[in-house]
């Protein structure tokens, strides 16, 4: 373990506990859990990713992106901010205004900055316009899925 990795999982401890702060305690294990496993498939190499939850998965995953104009690892980050975007919007009334966009565009941005500490991962545009995408899709479902609660 080198002291690329030892920093950035400090960074993603401190970041997933800085996103379940203020949350209610369920909801906040499940941004905990959910901001370890976003950090996982952004900075582990595929072949560890692939023996913790099984290559076949992995597979899998390639096999369904290929019907799409999007590539796995692509759509990786579409997804998980997309999914972290929506928990934040959910869970955390303090973060349903210019502060969670901002909150958002730092990690979109962040993500890919701390690529540069791992060894087969490196930063690219397109990713963090991805992690964007992601993010802002992931508010406005959260977003429909408030307005419809309140609606019944």
């Amino acid at each position: 373990m080198t002291s690329g990795d030892l920093l950035l999982g400090a960074m993603v401890l401190g970041v997933a506990i800085f996103l379940a702060r203020g949350s209610h305690p369920l909801l906040g294990l499940l941004l905990v859990v959910s901001a370890v496993a976003v950090s996982a498939l952004l900075f582990l190499p595929t072949r560890e990713l692939g023996a913790w939850i099984g290559m076949g998965r992995v597979h899998w995953f390639h096999a369904l992106a290929g019907s799409t104009p999007l590539d796995p690892a692509e759509w990786i980050h579409l997804l998980a901010f997309a999914w972290l975007g929506l928990l934040l919007w959910l869970g955390r009334a303090d973060l349903r205004n210019w502060k969670g966009w901002a909150l958002l565009v730092a990690l979109g941005v962040g993500a890919e900055l701390a690529q540069t500490l791992t060894q087969d991962r490196e930063p690219r545009l397109a990713d963090v316009v991805l992690n964007l995408a992601g993010g802002v899709a992931g508010v406005l479902l959260a977003m429909l899925v408030r307005r419809i609660v309140r609606w019944l």
